[in-house]
C-alpha cells in the first residue's frame, strides 16, 4: 500500500480505538437465527451469562430501546461473532432485502480475510484467507452448482432472500467437511421467528451507464404463523427477481516474446499484437424459497423447506484480434520504454486481423428440498434432516470470424490504454474480408445430491464438561458432463458472398470513443449465432452438425459417510474459559466412468475408462475461548481440514497424439488437499455495536493441485502427458485487524456517525509447475482493507464503503526467448479499489426510499507481465446506480 492508503487505515483504526470511552446503551433483538434447520452450524449447549457489565448497563436503562436499521444489523452480527463457539464473522440484515449489497459475493467482501474477484463488474468468486476451496451451506446444508467443481456459485443466490451470512474460519467437528478455506453459511428467515403476519418487499430500478440501460429488481416475502389445535404452524414464501444489463470494454495486449530483428543490436521484449473485445449482455437472477414449520408440542418441531435459484447470463462479444508475431516492422518505427528493452510503440506490416462476433450464454439452475425435525428437551436435543438437490449448468459458446489484411498496423502502449491503429485498408467494405473460422461449443453439466443426517446434543452437569455432541451424515452425489463441439476452418472465400451473416460493429464508443482504435469494421450478426445456428451452417454450405465429443464425457458418483463426536467444556471460576474438542471421521468412495481418445495412423479410437477410489479421513479440531475480562476474550483454535479435487480435475479423459508424443487430460488419482490450521483471535467488545479485534492464522496445505507434465508409456509409446497433479506443501499465514462503532459520545446530530474498518495481511508460498520454484497463491493479495463510513439518525441511513486489495499473481507465463527455450514470468493484477454507497430514508415506519451506487470510481483493472511496461489486460465496467423503495406491512 502507498502512504495515503496506510494513513487512511491508520486514521480509521485510531478512531475505532478511541471511541470506546463512552459505551452505547442501545439493545436490540436478533430475529434472524432460526428453527431446527441449521444442524450443520455449531450450537452451544451452554452460553455465557452475557456479561455482568452488560447486565448492569441494561439495568440502568428505564425503558428498552428498540434498535433498527444499520445499528441493528451491526449489533446482531457482533453478537453472533461474540457468542459463537468458533472463530466466525457475520453479516446480518435487520430487515428484508437490507444486506448492504444486492450480490451475495459483494456483501462478503466487507468481511476481513475475504477477497473477491470481479466478473463483469460484480462480485464473482470468493477466497477466505487466500484459499478458494470454500464450502457453501444453506441453513447448514451443503449446496453446490453443477459445472465441474464442487462449490456453489454465490452469484446464483439473490441477497434479498438472506437474513444473513456466517463465515466460519475455523471448523468444529459438527461442521460439514470440504472447505480448507472455510465455510460460508447462507441463512434464510423462518416463519416462527417472525412477528405474525409479515408482508415485505422491494422494487428498484438499476441504471448501468456504459450500456445505458435501466433494469428492474424486485423482491417479496410473505410470512405468517398460527396457533392451532395441533400446535403452532408457520409458513413463509419469498421470491426475488433481478436483471442487470452490463458492458465491459477490454484491451488485451498479446503475450510477449524476445525479438532481435526490430532494433539493430538489441533484444526487444515484444507483445504479440492485441485483442479488443467489447462485451455486453444481460444477467437475470431468480430466487424462490418456501419454509413450513410445525410445532405440535413445545419440544418438537417438524419442518419442510424448498429453494430454487436460477442465474442466466446472455452475453455478446465483438471486436478485433490482431496477432503480430513474425511480422516485419516499418524500419525505424519501434520505440521502447525509457531505460528498458520493452516494446512501447511500433508499426507492423501486412497484419492479418480477425474480427469476431461471439455469443456466450450460461444457465445455472439449482433446486433444494429438505425436511426434518428438531426435538429439544433442554438437557437433550435430537435433530434430523434429509435433503435432495438437483443442479444443472449449461454453456453455449458460438463464434464466427472474418479475416482482413492490414498493410500497416501501429501498436502503441504508451498511453493510459494501449491502442492498435490501422492504415491502408477500408474496413467498411465487406469485399475486403475473407471468411474466418466458425465454432460452436456446448458444455452440459448435471448434478444430484441426497444427504441425510442425525445429530444429538446433550448437556452435562459437571464443573468442567458442559455438553456432548455426536452425529452421522451420509451423502451421495453424482455428476455428469456432456460436451458438444463444432468447428469449421477458415476459407479464402470473400465475405461479400455472405452479407446476411455480417453487420457493421454496432458500438462506436469503445473505451470512451478513443479515436485511435479502428471503427466501422464488420462482425458476425450475433442473433444468428444464438437463435438460428442451423441457418448459419446452411448459408456456409456446411453439412456437418454439432456433435457430442465422446472422449470428454464423464460420469462420476461419490458417497461419503461421516460421523463426529465433540465434547464441550466450560469453567466459570478463576480464569473463565469454554470451548470444544472433537473429531470428524469420513469415508469417501468415488467411482468414475470416462473415455480416452487415441489417434494412431490417422485413426481415432475411444476407449472406456473406469476408476474407483476409497479413502478414510480423520479430522480433529479444538476451539477454546478465554474470558480475560467481561469485555475482552481470546480464542485459540487448532484443526485439520480437507477439500476434495474438483470433478473436472478427476476426469479420466485423455487426448493422445502418438505422432507428436503429446497427451493431456485429467487425473482420477488426485488426492484431497489437506490443511493443518492454527488460529488465534483477540476480541474486545466495548458496546453492543462497538468492538475491535486482532486475529492471526497459519495454514499448512498438503497436496496443492497444479498442472504438470510427465512422461508415460502407453501401449508401448512414450508420451509427455500434461495433467493436474498433487504438489508439495504450501503455507499461508497472516493477520486481520478491524472493528466497528458508532460515535454515541458525540452531541446530536453527530452521534449518528459510525465506522467499520478492517485490514488483512496474508503471506503465502505454494509449489508451482516449475521444479523447485514457489510462488504466492494465485489470486491472493498480500494486503486488503475495507472501510465503511456510516450515518443513521432521524430516519436517514447512509453507508459509503471502500474496498481495496493490493496486487496479486494471476498466472505464470512462459516467455519465449530469442535464443530458444522459455523463461517463466508472473502475470500480476495491479491493486485496485472499489467504491460503493447507499442512502436510505424512512418516509414512514413501513416505507423506505433507497438510492445506491456501485463502482462509483469506475475502476480500471490492469494486469501486466512481470513489469508494468509489459501490459497484459485493461478493462473497465459499468458504473451502477439503483433507486427504489422497500416496504414492510
Amino acid at each position: 500500500m502507498n502512504v495515503q492508503k496506510s494513513l487512511f487505515v491508520g486514521v480509521a483504526t485510531a478512531a475505532l480505538m478511541g471511541s470506546h470511552a463512552v459505551p452505547a446503551y442501545a439493545t436490540g433483538k436478533d430475529a434472524t437465527s432460526g428453527g431446527g434447520t441449521q444442524q450443520a452450524v455449531p450450537s452451544q449447549t451452554s452460553q455465557d451469562n452475557e456479561q455482568s457489565t452488560a447486565a448492569q448497563d441494561q439495568a440502568a436503562i428505564p425503558d428498552e430501546i428498540v434498535v433498527t436499521g444499520i445499528r441493528a444489523s451491526l449489533e446482531s452480527a457482533q453478537a453472533r461473532k461474540r457468542t459463537a463457539n468458533t472463530i466466525v464473522d457475520s453479516i446480518v440484515a435487520d430487515d428484508i432485502g437490507k444486506l448492504p449489497d444486492t450480490n451475495t459475493t459483494e456483501a462478503l467482501q466487507r468481511i476481513s480475510g475475504i477477497q473477491v474477484s470481479r466478473d463483469r463488474g460484480e462480485g464473482g468468486s470468493v477466497a477466505i484467507r487466500g484459499l478458494t476451496q470454500v464450502l457453501t451451506t444453506l441453513d447448514g446444508r451443503e449446496i453446490f452448482t453443477a459445472g465441474g467443481g464442487r462449490g456453489y456459485n454465490l452469484q446464483d443466490f439473490p441477497a434479498e432472500l438472506l437474513a444473513g451470512v456466517d463465515v466460519y474460519k475455523t471448523p468444529t467437528a459438527d461442521l460439514i467437511e470440504g472447505g480448507i478455506g472455510g465455510v460460508i453459511d447462507l441463512r434464510t428467515r423462518k416463519p416462527l421467528d417472525m412477528d405474525g403476519l409479515v408482508i415485505s418487499g422491494s422494487l428498484r430500478g438499476r441504471y448501468q451507464d456504459l450500456v445505458d440501460k435501466v433494469s428492474p429488481l424486485a423482491s417479496l416475502l410473505v410470512s405468517d404463523k398460527w396457533d392451532t389445535g395441533v400446535g403452532e404452524m408457520g409458513l413463509l414464501v419469498s421470491g426475488s427477481y433481478q436483471e442487470r444489463a452490463f458492458r465491459s470494454d477490454i484491451e488485451a495486449v498479446g503475450a510477449p516474446s524476445e525479438r532481435t530483428d526490430l532494433i539493430a543490436g538489441r533484444t526487444i521484449v515484444t507483445p504479440n499484437g492485441d485483442y479488443e473485445p467489447l462485451v455486453d449482455g444481460t444477467r437475470r437472477r431468480i430466487g424462490l424459497g418456501a419454509t413450513f414449520q410445525w410445532k405440535p408440542t413445545p419440544e418438537l418441531e417438524l419442518y419442510a423447506q424448498a429453494g430454487y435459484q436460477e442465474f442466466r447470463s446472455i452475453q455478446q462479444q465483438r471486436g478485433l484480434n490482431n496477432p503480430t508475431n513474425g511480422l516485419s516492422v516499418v524500419p525505424g518505427s519501434v520505440e521502447t520504454f525509457d531505460g528498458t528493452d520493452d516494446f512501447m510503440r511500433g508499426t507492423f506490416q501486412n497484419l492479418v486481423s480477425s474480427t469476431f462476433g461471439v455469443t456466450r450464454d450460461t444457465y445455472d439452475k439449482n433446486q433444494q428440498y429438505s425436511a426434518g425435525f428438531d426435538w429439544d428437551k433442554g438437557a437433550a436435543r435430537l435433530t434430523g434432516d434429509f435433503t435432495y438437490q438437483h443442479s444443472t449448468n449449461d454453456l453455449y459458446y458460438t463464434e464466427q470470424d472474418l479475416q482482413i489484411t492490414v498493410p500497416e498496423a501501429t501498436l502503441d502502449l504508451s498511453g493510459k490504454t494501449p491502442t492498435m491503429s490501422f492504415d491502408g485498408v477500408d474496413l467498411t467494405d465487406l469485399s475486403n474480408y475473407r471468411l474466418g473460422y466458425t465454432t460452436r461449443s456446448e458444455n452440459h453439466y448435471t448434478g444430484n445430491s441426497y444427504a441425510g443426517r442425525l445429530d444429538g446434543d446433550f448437556e452435562i452437569d459437571s464443573p468442567f464438561l458442559s455438553g456432548f455432541k455426536t452425529g452421522v451424515r451420509i451423502q451421495k452425489m453424482d455428476t455428469a458432463f456432456t460436451p458438444i463441439r463444432f468447428f469449421q476452418p477458415a476459407g479464402a472465400t470473400s465475405a461479400a458472398n455472405y452479407s446476411s451473416l455480417f453487420e457493421t460493429m454496432p458500438f462506436d464508443d469503445f473505451f470512451f470513443s478513443n479515436p485511435t482504435f479502428p471503427h466501422g469494421y464488420y462482425t458476425a450478426v450475433t442473433s444468428n449465432l444464438r437463435n438460428d445456428f442451423d441457418s448459419v451452417r446452411d448459408a456456409l454450405g456446411v453439412d456437418a452438425e454439432p456433435a457430442v465429443d465422446p472422449a470428454s464425457v464423464y460420469d462420476m458418483s461419490e458417497t461419503t459417510v461421516a460421523g463426529y463426536a465433540e465434547m464441550l467444556f466450560k469453567v466459570d471460576s478463576g480464569l473463565r474459559f469454554d470451548g470444544n474438542v472433537g473429531v470428524r471421521v469420513i469415508k469417501t468412495g468415488l467411482s468414475i466412468d470416462g473415455n480416452q481418445r487415441s489417434t494412431v495412423g490417422g485413426v481415432t479410437t475411444i476407449t472406456p475408462q473406469t476408476y474407483d477410489n476409497d479413502y478414510v479421513s480423520v479430522l480433529p479440531s479444538a476451539n477454546v475461548r478465554f474470558h480475560l475480562t467481561d469485555e475482552l476474550q481470546l480464542r485459540l483454535a487448532a484443526s485439520q481440514t480437507l477439500t476434495r479435487p474438483n470433478f473436472s480435475q478427476l476426469s479420466p479423459a485423455f487426448t493422445l497424439v502418438p505422432a507428436q508424443g503429446q497427451g493431456s487430460g485429467g487425473n482420477p488419482e488426485l488426492e484431497p488437499l489437506r490443511a493443518d490450521q492454527l488460529d488465534a483471535s483477540l476480541e474486545y467488545y466495548f458496546s453492543p455495536t462497538g468492538s475491535v479485534y486482532l486475529a492471526g492464522f497459519y495454514r499448512k496445505v498438503k497436496g496443492f493441485i497444479f498442472t504438470s507434465s510427465n512422461r508415460q508409456t502407453i501401449d508401448g509409446i512414450d508420451y509427455v502427458i500434461s495433467q493436474p497433479t498433487n504438489g508439495d506443501d504450501g503455507t499461508i499465514k497472516g493477520v486481520e485487524v478491524g472493528g466497528q462503532t458508532f460515535f454515541d459520545f458525540l452531541p446530536a446530530p453527530f452521534d449518528g456517525f459510525g465506522v467499520q474498518a478492517n485490514y488483512t495481511f496474508i503471506d503465502s508460498s505454494t509449489p508451482s509447475a516449475i521444479a523447485d520454484y514457489t510462488t504466492p497463491l494465485p489470486g491472493l493479495s498480500k494486503s486488503s482493507f475495507n472501510i465503511s463510513g456510516l450515518y443513521e439518525k432521524y430516519g436517514l441511513s447512509v453507508r459509503v464503503a471502500y474496498n481495496y486489495r493490493s496486487k496479486y499473481l494471476s498466472a505464470l507465463y512462459g516467455l519465449p526467448l530469442a535464443g530458444g527455450g522459455s523463461q517463466n514470468i508472473p502475470i500480476y493484477r495491479r491493486g485496485y479499489g472499489w467504491l460503493d454507497a447507499s442512502i436510505n430514508y424512512d418516509i414512514t415506519p413501513s416505507i423506505t426510499v433507497t438510492l445506491e451506487g456501485s463502482n462509483l470510481l469506475r475502476t480500471r483493472e490492469f494486469t501486466y507481465f512481470d513489469q508494468e511496461t509489459r501490459p497484459n489486460n485493461i478493462s473497465v465496467d459499468d458504473r451502477q446506480i439503483m433507486a427504489g423503495i422497500r416496504f414492510k406491512l
